[in-house]
């Protein structure tokens, strides 16, 4: 019987080419890293003149940088912000205590035990222990009455003393100090 080969168990061995013995021998890889070599260059140079930085570290470094003053100044402008919403909330405080003490003899002293206690919301709303500011400060007068002004009328009797009209005045208010003396000689008042 034939000899067959079994194609499954024996592996055909390729044909191996050998170098035509006249042909120069060329290094692939020394091309490849020139080619390489230019492309880098070039890259290079597009690079710094898109960028003005040599290379990508120094790109990157300087994002990061950039990116720490970004954060920096936005931080600042959140604190600058937080600091003129408190500005803003003790203003709108004061000034709704204020506005509220007009009964009480120093609205000054009304302002600086209630502000402590008072609150201001986004829309500028004051409240003070969960109450609008007129009932605090009635509630604060009312607990303190030697903090409010005396009720009722002038004391002791005396009549109260009402302004004169500009018609009950004498007519010489309108005239200026030389006038007034003319006027006075004339008169025969020294």
């Amino acid at each position: 019987m034939p000899a067959t080969t079994d194609p499954v168990t024996e592996p055909a061995t390729p044909a191996v080419a050998t170098p035509a013995a006249s042909a120069p021998a060329v290094d692939v890889q020394a091309q490849i890293n020139a080619a390489l070599a230019v492309q880098q260059a070039d890259f290079a140079k597009q690079l710094q003149e898109t960028t003005g930085h040599a290379d990508l570290k120094a790109l990157s470094e300087a994002n990061l940088k950039a990116q720490g003053k970004l954060q920096e100044l936005a931080d600042n402008k959140t604190q600058e912000a937080q600091a003129y919403k408190t500005r803003f909330e003790q203003a709108a405080i004061n000034n709704a205590v204020l506005t509220a003490a007009v009964d009480a003899l120093d609205p000054s002293v009304i302002t600086a035990l209630l502000a402590g206690q008072a609150a201001c919301d986004d829309h500028g709303t004051v409240t003070i222990g969960g109450k609008p500011v007129s009932d605090a400060v009635k509630a604060l007068l009312a607990e303190k009455p030697f903090l409010a002004k005396a009720q009722g009328g002038t004391g002791s009797g005396a009549p109260s003393v009402a302004p004169i009209s500009g018609a009950d005045k004498g007519r010489d208010d309108n005239l200026n100090p030389l006038e007034r003396l003319k006027a006075a000689r004339q008169s025969g008042v020294k």
